[in-house]
């Protein structure tokens, strides 16, 4: 049994940007010039020499499971697998394929509202999921799962290594009513839950009024709307009163790149780089703003080891120009682009490839990958806190800032 260290907040997890509103950025966030570059290239098959060599070993496997295995064999089952072992060999957790089953059953995740309300990702280097955030009064928060738990078991089924996604799935497979049984580890503690699933809104975008007249707008992903309500959240603000502001990005895991371009947009003049994309070939295109200036305020980011992909563009441009001072934990040093690639094997085949095809730097050309984003103060978590209560010690030092 994985054990954890007991000082938790000391030792912060690790994550991989996984949480399932983090798919959406996956099938609908492809970026920019980068979708229309690749799409007029064409798919491009090369035959290396190696193929043979690959084809030959798994007749040779084939041979030897017609002969010796004494069980049913589903043809479909051992393509898509060796097809999945083949892709998994890149060593890239981005990159994968992805079955029929795989994009059916992220079809119905996605379209499907009623769940335990729980923010899923996958821990660092290990496909473990980890629960980063609870929706206020949804059925996980009410049954007692807090952010840190791993998930070991949904059902009595072992997911341990199986991946956020495909857990996900398993938490909202039941209607309104249906009871999940959901084990976790939680500071070498295991615990077990009877969760009853519900109807569940995820909020997109928070925004409220602090003291001092300073606004604050929290998000955890970048959506298809969060330009609109981001803008939205803003004008809101300083109509009523807000001569400074606090976006909090902590445990934002990313979304939608064109989302991030929009709101960048708002904090300077046209014709600034936002970010810079490299392909496999070195090919760099810097990423400009368009539009002119609207922000015209101090402005605080908040940032943790959750704060990952596009919230990290986003952070990165603003910490690079000096727009906003960033305040908190280095970010997770999630830099990388994937495409992803439908029917691959031809018209309604079903199955897909999801392909790293670039990296991102910041408007300085400084990494992201691997590497994060350290914030110009660093302000350790209270793991008791939340921006309702005086214990945030990060919000606090934000609106610190914000008050001189």
């Amino acid at each position: 049994m994985e054990e954890l260290d007991n000082q938790k907040y000391e030792n912060r997890i690790k994550i991989i940007v996984a949480i399932f509103v983090t798919f959406t950025i996956t099938f609908c966030g492809t970026i920019l010039g980068y979708y229309k570059y690749l799409d007029k290239k064409g798919a491009l098959i090369k035959s290396y020499e190696s193929s043979e060599e690959i084809s030959d070993r798994l007749d040779l496997v084939r041979t030897y499971i017609d002969y010796y295995y004494k069980g049913e064999i589903n043809e479909e089952d051992l393509s898509e697998g060796a097809i999945k072992g083949y892709v998994e060999g890149l060593g890239d957790e981005y990159t994968e394929f992805l079955s029929k089953k795989d994009f059916e059953d992220l079809n119905a995740m996605l379209s499907q509202t009623v769940g335990i309300g729980a923010y899923l990702a996958e821990l660092k280097n290990s496909s473990d999921v980890v629960i980063i955030g609870v929706v206020e009064d949804a059925p996980a928060e009410k049954a007692g799962l807090k952010s840190g738990d791993i998930i070991k078991e949904v059902n009595l089924e072992n997911v341990s290594g199986k991946g956020s996604e495909y857990v996900a799935t398993k938490l909202k497979n039941g209607p309104a009513g249906s009871t999940v049984k959901v084990k976790v580890l939680r500071d070498a503690e295991e615990i077990e839950y009877d969760i009853i699933r519900e109807e569940v809104k995820y909020y997109k975008i928070k925004h409220k009024m602090l003291d001092n007249n300073i606004g604050y707008i929290d998000f955890d992903s970048f959506t298809e709307t969060s330009y609109s309500e981001f803008k939205e959240a803003y004008e809101d603000l300083k109509a009523n009163g807000a001569t400074g502001l606090i976006i909090d990005l902590r445990d934002n895991t990313g979304g939608q790149v064109d989302q991030v371009l929009k709101i960048a947009d708002l904090f300077i003049e046209s014709g600034k780089t936002i970010f810079i994309t490299e392909d496999k070939n070195g090919n760099r295109i810097n990423n400009n703003s368009r539009t002119d200036k609207v922000i015209d305020m101090p402005v605080v980011v908040l940032v943790n080891d959750y704060t990952a992909s596009a919230s990290e563009i986003l952070t990165g441009f603003l910490k690079d120009y000096n727009l906003a001072t960033v305040v908190g934990i280095k970010t997770y040093g999630k830099g990388v682009i994937q495409n992803v690639y439908t029917n691959i094997f031809g018209e309604d085949s079903g199955v897909g490839l999801k392909i790293t095809v670039a990296e991102y730097y910041t408007p300085k050309g400084n990494r992201v990958h691997h590497e994060g984003i350290e914030p110009d103060e660093v302000v350790e978590e209270n793991d008791n806190s939340d921006e309702d209560n005086n214990q945030d010690t990060q919000l606090n030092r934000a609106i610190e800032i914000l008050k001189k």
